[in-house]
């Protein structure tokens, strides 16, 4: 799915940069958290945000998350006057921030920034929906395997033996990415290297059998082209 930022002609992102403010938060720092004020939205110029909600009893579910030319904190704007999600810096990031006011001056005054907007939200939402999908319909399995499909097509490169995961992916990011526990993930991901559809290498996974997953997932009833964590 393409960036917020990476729709914008050169005018128009000069447009929102001159009316954004830059600011930097280290990794783990919170930009903002879930119940608060929703008054900025946020585009990244550098690093990795997550965006995620608390479900009580020391669980949260990762919503998405978003890295550099992308932006956050549209469902707070847009949608009603406090932010629904958390949203914590995965990694140090280099960040702009625009306040409420000013990008509904923007928009208003300027069409074709709003329609870039308008598609992205919309974009955004569906993939949201075919995600929950993913983590409601077809089980603890298919939520894993979910995550593995949706990692494969922002870090997955073609070998030999398989699509490999640049990123290191832990059990606990899986997990988190999902809402379910660290033991079942495990139990999984376990399961499949045995069957031989994933191996892991030095915290890389290797994906070895991808009609497996989408199979599993019933892709080709998805609309969703090019899913993404």
């Amino acid at each position: 799915m393409e960036p917020m930022l990476e729709r914008l002609t050169k005018h128009e992102y000069g447009v929102l940069m001159e009316n954004s403010k830059q600011i930097n938060v280290k990794k783990g720092e919170f930009i903002f958290e879930e119940g608060s004020p929703a008054n900025h939205l946020y585009f990244i110029q550098q690093g990795e945000i997550r965006i995620f909600k608390n479900l009580g009893s020391n669980k949260d579910i990762t919503i998405f998350t978003r890295s550099k030319n992308d932006g956050f904190g549209e469902i707070g704007i847009f949608s009603g006057d406090n932010y629904s999600n958390s949203a914590q810096a995965v990694q140090d990031s280099k960040l702009y921030s625009i306040t409420r006011h000013e990008i509904e001056e923007i928009l208003a005054q300027n069409g074709r920034i709003g329609l870039h907007f308008t598609r992205w939200v919309a974009e955004n939402l569906e993939a949201s929906k075919a995600k929950m999908r993913d983590y409601i319909a077809f089980g603890s399995e298919g939520a894993v395997a979910s995550v593995f499909v949706r990692y494969s097509n922002i870090c997955g490169v073609v070998t030999p033996e398989g699509i490999q995961l640049t990123n290191p992916i832990m059990i606990q990011d899986i997990s988190k990415h999902i809402a379910v526990s660290r033991e079942t993930v495990s139990r999984i991901v376990n399961k499949w290297k045995e069957q031989g559809i994933i191996d892991n290498q030095n915290k890389h996974f290797i994906l070895k059998d991808m009609s497996y997953f989408r199979r599993l997932l019933v892709c080709d009833q998805c609309g969703v082209q090019n899913c993404a964590i």
